[in-house]
């Protein structure tokens, strides 16, 4: 079976290639496969799809099932990571337990027998084996090695899921690496406008005349809060370049709505532009020359 290489799509047009439902559907009406097929509904339906990230899913996920313990078993590189993680399931109401893979402090000769190296090696049988005694129901895994990870997840005794999967090379994002796919990044420079995202002073003072501009535009000031309550645009909303990644959800909800990105001097808002489009963004572009340019061009 290729299914990469059908042109037909039959399958999904309820007209498959063949069928083999009748080996595996009955399995479906079983209460344990039902339970998880309803939770994965409940991620998707009514437009939901998109909408989550993987650990909101996850996060949602634990909570339809009732799960009070949640184990994460993690590469001791990603702790600093791992920490996060602890603090926000715990934050969401659940309980964890915490496994890095230098547990046990088992040596390398021990997991490797063609080596003699006394040195602590990665354990995923002894991350598996406190999870499995941790009452924990179910399992995040978080940056294993391959290979690792494979030992781990036939030893875990409870459903899990993975949430980082590790390459070093690609900062843990393993598509990158896939020949012809082309990352946010990628695409963000292939598709960039003519005019660079840059929105000139005459721009922007014709729209703001229209006294409805805030039903279709977003204006974003970069200032400090000082500069911005002194002599910010009145309609404008205000965050430091260094807060959006904390803020941008809640101070940009829509992802399709026009949004005009000012600094001071022009360079903060670029940056700006760069990180909102790639975080889904569909139309942000920055007031050429800052927002001096702008206060002196309009008073003049």
């Amino acid at each position: 079976m290729d299914c990469t290489r059908c042109t037909s799509k039959g399958c999904r047009l309820s007209s498959p290639c063949f069928d083999r439902s009748s080996e595996y559907i009955e399995e479906y009406e079983t209460d344990s496969v039902q339970s998880v097929t309803r939770a994965a509904s409940k991620l998707v339906d009514d437009g939901r799809a998109g909408t989550l990230t993987r650990l909101e899913e996850i996060k949602e996920y634990a909570k339809l099932k009732s799960y009070r313990k949640i184990g994460v078993a993690y590469c001791y590189g990603l702790e600093k990571e791992a920490e996060l993680l602890r603090n926000d399931l715990e934050q969401s109401g659940f309980q964890t337990e915490m496994t890095s893979c230098t547990v046990d402090s088992v040596p390398e000769s021990k997991v490797n027998t063609t080596k003699e190296d006394s040195f602590v090696s990665c354990n995923p049988l002894g991350q598996a084996n406190v999870l499995n005694h941790s009452g924990a129901e179910f399992a995040i895994l978080m940056g294993l090695c391959l290979g690792h990870d494979i030992l781990i997840q036939k030893s875990l005794k409870m459903d899990y899921t993975t949430w980082i999967v590790k390459d070093r090379v690609t900062s843990h994002r393993p598509m990158d690496a896939l020949p012809g796919y082309h990352s946010k990044e990628d695409r963000f420079l292939e598709q960039m406008d003519t005019s660079f995202h840059l929105v000139s002073w005459e721009e922007m003072a014709k729209k703001i005349e229209d006294p409805n501009w805030k039903s279709n535009l977003i204006l974003l000031d970069l200032r400090g809060e000082n500069a911005f309550l002194e002599n910010g645009i009145q309609g404008s909303i205000q965050s430091l370049l260094t807060e959006l990644p904390a803020r941008y959800r809640k101070l940009l909800p829509a992802q399709d709505k026009e949004i005009i990105i000012y600094c001071n001097g022009g360079m903060q808002s670029l940056y700006a532009v760069m990180y909102l489009s790639l975080k889904g963004y569909k139309n942000v572009k920055s007031l050429g020359g800052g927002y001096a340019n702008y206060i002196q061009k309009t008073r003049q």
